[in-house]
């Protein structure tokens, strides 16, 4: 993506009058109350609850400082899932002012065309005017990529304002982007923000790196061992067989008042709030290398198939589809009616985006494989028991793990298959839906939408779709948010539109 400027927006015009700066929608008042609190605050954390408005939060107070002359830019770094989705924040919250001046321009991790060498080139060449730049995370890992570089040039000529969105992606003390974004990029920011869907963490021990981030004196430990020892209850035990090797474990926590105490006046929280709609968003997932040319070749292949035939029908577009489809979850079934697997991007993506979220909730998988290998990464991370599954694969027992997610705290999961769980289920303790993947098929999609909901639940639930841009995910997820029944309306003469 090109660098863009973006055009004014229409919408409350009335400035506020505490600021002076006229967001393009109007704030709650409880985002109001965060502004104000981190108005005076170089260093600061917003800990709001999904769908809470962390976004419009962090953009009016940005926009503010812009307005008063104490801050020039904006970087924003996030998960390669969600990092482009800024632009339309941006675009839906921003005053008509700052959109009328504000240019964004977006990294792109692998992306080596000159025009984008010289968009980039042009936007950091030219400091005059607000800017943005949003950047993923992941590109933060590779000291050569050029990210690196970028974000410091960027950083380097005036005040700007740096924001790490889904903090916990630098929870981990010794992860390479958490080092290079803590310890190089937050100096040079002069103001600092995290933002977290997470209100409360599920360790105390993931806020050491992310207030590490925003102000090391915050927390008053200079490593994360002190932090580790005053905070955490540790239990030395053994490991392996002869060759037994000692190793401490995090047993409990202690001092969490304390702790609570030193970041309260850094920090804005706020816990769910049922007065919110539901919403629909997307999660941008990258293809691998393999999956690349998997796609590319399958995708030739079938146009020049389809190319050949005499008549072309909807059903024949749907299946080549679908095989496309799946090299996108990672799998594909060849001639023969073997099933082959390469490495995917999409339950890493899934990952990341469960670990920002505390409730329980549902993933929809359009395949079988996908269900086992969603169900084995969920279960890996939050430990057994943790996850509930619903498909054709385990007709004898899905009745049980149902009940389990359903009554269990501690199963926040479940997993299931439109086909098997998608009508006369009620999961309604769910208020987040994943769509790791989805095929065509309409009925299964309105159906499987309605299992979180229930006659009378005051609970806004958010739908997530998984997509990798630029290929059939999008048609698929368009086709079936706009509730169009794609075998009604491919013909023999638009299959192109569909596959290409």
């Amino acid at each position: 993506m090109t660098s863009l400027c973006l055009a004014p927006a229409t919408g409350d015009r009335r400035l506020d009058q505490a600021t002076g700066y006229a967001p393009a929608l109007p704030l709650r008042d409880y985002q109001k109350e965060g502004v104000a609190k981190m108005a005076d605050r170089k260093a600061f954390a917003l800990l709001m609850a999904m769908r809470t408005g962390k976004s419009a939060t962090l953009l009016a107070d940005f926009g503010a400082k812009e307005k008063a002359g104490e801050v020039d830019d904006l970087l924003v770094v996030a998960p390669a899932g969600c990092y482009r989705t800024w632009v339309g924040e941006i675009e839906k919250h921003a005053s008509a002012d700052l959109r009328s001046r504000l240019r964004v321009h977006v990294w792109e991790s692998g992306n080596k065309s000159q025009s984008h060498k010289k968009a980039l080139q042009r936007f950091l060449g030219n400091p005059v005017g607000p800017r943005a730049f949003l950047v993923n995370v992941e590109a933060l890992s590779v000291a050569k990529a050029g990210a690196r570089e970028a974000c410091e040039e960027f950083l380097a000529p005036k005040r700007s304002m740096m924001v790490v969105d889904e903090v916990t992606v630098i929870k981990n003390p010794q992860a390479i982007r958490t080092k290079y974004v803590n310890r190089v990029l937050a100096p040079r920011a002069d103001y600092r923000r995290i933002l977290s869907g997470l209100p409360t963490p599920r360790s105390p021990l993931d806020l050491y790196c992310e207030f590490e981030f925003l102000d090391p004196a915050i927390l008053r430990q200079r490593s994360y061992f002190g932090f580790t020892q005053r905070y955490a209850i540790v239990r030395q035990t053994t490991f392996g067989g002869k060759l037994k090797r000692p190793a401490n474990i995090v047993v409990g926590y202690r001092n969490e008042d304390e702790l609570r105490r030193l970041i309260e006046p850094h920090s804005f929280r706020v816990e769910f709030r049922p007065d919110i709609p539901s919403t629909y968003t997307f999660r941008e997932v990258e293809l691998t290398i393999e999956q690349r040319r998997i796609y590319d070749d399958l995708k030739r292949s079938a146009t020049a198939e389809l190319a050949a035939m005499s008549h072309v029908t909807a059903p024949i577009v749907i299946v080549r589809l679908l095989r496309l489809h799946q090299v996108l979850c990672g799998h594909v079934v060849d001639e023969d009616g073997t099933e082959h697997s390469f490495p995917e991007r999409r339950t890493p993506a899934l990952m990341e985006l469960l670990d920002d979220y505390a409730g329980k909730a549902i993933i929809w998988c359009s395949y079988d494989a996908d269900v086992r290998k969603v169900a084995i990464a969920i279960e890996n991370e939050y430990g057994a028991g943790s996850v509930a599954r619903f498909w054709g694969g385990n007709a004898a027992t899905r009745e049980t793990e149902e009940v389990a997610f359903k009554t269990d705290p501690g199963c926040r999961f479940m997993v299931a298959t439109p086909a098997a769980g998608g009508r006369g289920r009620t999961w309604d303790g769910a208020n987040l839906v994943v769509y790791y993947s989805s095929t065509n098929n309409l009925e299964h999609r309105d159906q499987s939408e309605q299992r979180a909901q229930n006659v009378g639940k005051k609970v806004g639930v958010d739908y997530v779709d998984l997509i990798a841009p630029g290929t059939v995910d999008g048609l698929i997820i368009k086709a079936l948010r706009d509730k169009i029944d794609m075998a009604s309306v491919i013909t023999g003469d638009n299959y192109r539109d569909w596959l290409i």
